[in-house]
């Protein structure tokens, strides 16, 4: 895992553990799925709502309101997303603490489940054959796919499951 591999998929995620939530980048490579921690984005989103108020003091003596808020808060997000995404294939590569690297060979088990609340952010489950589940906070219908098509290079059989994605083993193995 020294080199940089190109990515197939990157994306923000969020990696529930039972220490809690990680939030970073879920990279998807050809052999594995890597989740690299970073609170860019997140720290972003308060900085851009945060520069924004300024600005609109400065200039208008005045709070930029609700829209101004939001149109801050998403600005940074993605400002802090495009950073995150660009050093997480890096980040990855060094490993060490903040890095989970999940073999795409240890994936017996791909679940879908729908997000509750009002933001509806739904969740992805991997089950791997050492028994963890790695549950990540991402849509589930763009990364399906993907894994789907990444298993299948691979030579595994993925089945549809009612509840996801069934990964049968490698052919030959």
């Amino acid at each position: 895992m020294g080199e940089i591999d190109a990515p197939i998929r990157t994306d923000l995620a969020v990696l529930h553990t039972t220490g809690g939530n990680m939030r970073g980048t879920l990279i998807l490579y050809a052999d594995r799925l890597t989740h690299v921690r970073s609170r860019i984005p997140y720290w972003s989103t308060y900085l851009g709502a945060a520069v924004v108020a300024l600005i609109s003091l400065a200039l208008a003596h005045s709070a930029p309101g609700t829209a101004g808020a939001v149109v801050g808060a998403r600005g940074g997000q993605a400002i802090g997303a495009a950073i995150a995404r660009r050093q997480a294939p890096a980040k990855a590569a060094a490993g060490g603490t903040g890095v989970t690297v999940i073999p795409l060979d240890s994936i017996t088990n791909i679940a879908t489940r729908k997000g509750a609340g009002w933001l509806r952010i739904g969740r992805m489950v991997i089950s791997t054959l050492n028994g963890p589940e790695y549950t990540f906070r991402v849509n589930p219908a763009q990364w399906s796919a993907d894994l789907s098509a990444a298993l299948v290079a691979r030579g595994h059989n993925v089945r549809a499951a009612p509840d996801g994605l069934a990964v049968l083993a490698a052919h030959g193995s």
